[in-house]
């Protein structure tokens, strides 16, 4: 959508890593280019921006602020970490899903990994549970058609790969950051995609009502006269009138800027609903196979962060690194290239 900055929310020299009038700034600006440009002339835009601005930024802080510590995803750690053999059928599935991942290559092809060792990032996926009849053992005898629940994780993702910790953690507060612009930009387009079809509907109307009363139905009052006339006319009228209203809490097109900036403002200042955290837990087999009293496998519980949002979407996030020697073949041979440049 709009080129991805992701020093925004990196501290400098001058300044630290929490919120400061610099950071604001450089937010506002954020939200200017990834909305409505226009907004750079419109009075006062910018001032009406700061609060719902810093309370965004704040917001994203304390919500990546609250993630646990990168952890190893490795074939080293597959066999002791429950959540990697859960996320995960195996190894190689692993390495195709995060070492192999799209955003790794692209990042290796355009960053210089130097003495680095490790990429970190953000794995995210999704869940599902889906009922299915399994078999068990239990009381050491074979049970066939017994009701389960398994948990599927899928659609994985590693987000912002980078060589270094700090730099996936402002590149996670950037793409949270990002999210709240995407979703306001998305109601700036709704909010005008209906006032676009509330005029050309408003036009039909009136073209309707303008040939009616132009007497162009023909023989309308004589063959369907409980159809026709001032009752026909009336409703028309109530029609348009409703549209006319509506258009109007909507806003002129003169308007336009100032209804996007409100539009903005709200979303912003909606962020802790936008964007949330919560612990999921499970406990599963190694089949994925929540516990219950049909098995006696030994099972594992699993604490899970899920990020969530007020618009429906929901994914699994653990931060984590893996080490480039887990690189897949056609990996490796680019990130060492970059060791030089």
């Amino acid at each position: 959508m709009f080129q991805f900055l992701s020093s925004l929310f990196a501290p400098t020299a001058n300044r630290p890593s929490g919120v400061d009038d610099e950071l604001i700034e450089a937010a506002i600006d954020r939200v200017i280019e990834g909305t409505d440009t226009r907004l750079k002339v419109l009075g006062g835009s910018r001032r009406q921006l700061r609060e719902p601005v810093e309370t965004a930024v704040a917001h994203v802080i304390d919500l990546i602020g609250a993630l646990p510590d990168p952890v190893e995803i490795s074939s080293r750690t597959f066999g002791s970490d429950p959540r990697l053999h859960a996320f995960f059928a195996s190894v190689n599935h692993m390495k195709e899903k995060v070492g192999a991942a799209e955003s790794v290559s692209a990042y290796l092809k355009q960053t210089a990994v130097g003495g680095n060792t490790r990429l970190y990032g953000l794995l995210s996926m999704q869940w599902q549970q889906r009922n299915r009849l399994g078999t068990v053992l239990q009381d050491g005898r074979i049970q066939r058609d017994v009701q389960q629940t398994a948990v599927n994780f899928l659609n994985h993702n590693f987000v912002g790969p980078s060589v270094t910790g700090e730099e996936a953690v402002w590149n996670m507060k950037a793409r949270a950051f990002d999210f709240i612009i995407e979703v306001a930009l998305e109601r700036i387009t709704a909010a005008q995609t209906r006032y676009a079809d509330l005029e050309k509907h408003q036009l039909l109307l009136k073209q309707k009502l303008k040939t009616m009363r132009a007497g162009n139905w023909g023989l309308e009052e004589v063959l369907r006269p409980e159809s026709s006339g001032e009752k026909d006319f009336s409703a028309l009228e109530v029609q348009i009138e409703t549209i006319e209203r509506e258009l109007a809490q909507i806003g002129a097109r003169h308007e336009v800027l100032e209804k996007n900036l409100q539009i903005i403002k709200d979303t912003l200042a909606s962020a802790e609903e936008l964007l949330a955290l919560r612990s999921v837990e499970f406990e599963l087999d190694s089949m994925n196979i929540t516990a219950d009293t049909s098995t006696a496998a030994r099972t594992h519980k699993l604490e899970l962060i899920e990020i969530y949002s007020s618009i429906g979407a929901s994914r699994i996030l653990l931060p984590g690194w893996f080490p480039l020697e887990d690189l897949p073949d056609d990996r490796a041979p680019i990130a060492d290239a970059m060791r030089y440049l």
